[in-house]
């Protein structure tokens, strides 16, 4: 039985640095790892963790656990803010690690781990968590076709990831960018099954990472059409052109677009399991075109009223 320690980097955000800071660290004992080993996640050093990529770090804790790995976590010396942060989402709390706090500010989208199979529970979060805090600086009609992109992408986890479980994540920034009147939401979605180039890759002639990643983006390559192997990902793109940006990591590769569509690619001297999106909406740009105000119309047919339980499993 041998204890590794990995520590978490001064800033946990959607950089390509700090992620592949991260990973490097895994990716350095995952092949030694054993059944019954130790892993202690040092928060030490860390001073400020982006809320949605909570669901980056679950894939690494899973990725571990799943191997037999046993996962416990450092919090010394822990930014107060980080801290916080953590207990308000849930993440700490879903690990066993402390009591989860409330969000009186309402900015949290609380981290949420669920079977792949449980529809049901994952559109539930979706409306109660995602929708509810965008609801009002956000207009119906984008809010129908985001849901949508949403639903074509854990879809697409559920039919092809091979993974059993995914993650979601997310938070409202009410000051980012600055000078911005209604700031952004960033919400994560991931898993750790195969990974989007290798699922793209067993299906389509593609070898090089980035032309893998350009296929999934391009319109035609969704589970709606004849392809059957990318995200559905052209309509996230299309919908988020000037309101948005998107970012995912996965296996080898790091690609990201801008809202102004400016792409982005990165190759990783390493393997990462499955697949992280994060869809990033500058509300400003979202605002309402409707006197709609009755959003939740569609998820609140799917959803009972008395039908409440645990969102962690």
């Amino acid at each position: 039985m041998s204890k590794y320690e990995i520590y978490i980097p001064e800033r946990l955000d959607g950089d390509y640095i700090n992620i592949l800071k991260l990973f490097q660290e895994l990716s350095n004992i995952d092949n030694k790892l054993e059944n019954g080993d130790k892993i202690i996640f040092n928060f030490e050093n860390t001073r400020w963790i982006d809320a949605e990529m909570t669901t980056f770090l679950a894939m690494i804790f899973d990725h571990v656990v799943r191997n037999g790995v046993k996962v416990y976590a450092n919090l010394n010396n822990m930014s107060v803010k980080t801290k916080e942060l953590l207990l308000k989402n849930g993440f700490l709390t879903h690990f066993g690690i402390q009591n989860r706090i409330e969000d009186t500010y309402n900015t949290t989208i609380r981290f949420f781990k669920s079977n792949v199979n449980n529809e049901g529970k994952i559109d539930k979060y979706i409306y109660e968590e995602l929708f509810s805090s965008i609801s009002q600086k956000t207009s119906p009609e984008f809010l129908n076709e985001i849901y949508e992109n949403l639903w074509e992408i854990i879809h697409n986890v559920i039919d092809h990831s091979k993974s059993s479980y995914l993650y979601m994540c997310g938070q409202h920034y009410p000051r980012k960018p600055f000078g911005t009147k209604n700031g952004m939401v960033s919400f994560a979605i991931s898993d750790i099954g195969i990974g989007l180039l290798e699922n793209i890759k067993s299906k389509i002639k593609i070898k090089e990472d980035r032309e893998a990643f350009k296929w999934a983006f391009e319109e035609g390559t969704t589970t709606k059409e004849k392809f059957d192997g990318g995200l559905g990902l052209f309509e996230i793109k299309d919908k988020l052109s000037n309101k948005g940006r998107v970012l995912v990591v996965a296996n080898q590769g790091y690609y990201k677009i801008s809202k102004t569509g400016v792409e982005t690619f990165k190759p990783f001297p390493f393997d990462i399991p499955g697949t992280l999106v994060v869809i990033t909406l500058f509300l400003d740009e979202c605002l309402k075109t409707s006197n709609e105000s009755d959003i939740i119309e569609k998820g609140s047919k799917l959803i009972k009223e008395d039908d409440f339980f645990d969102l962690f499993i």
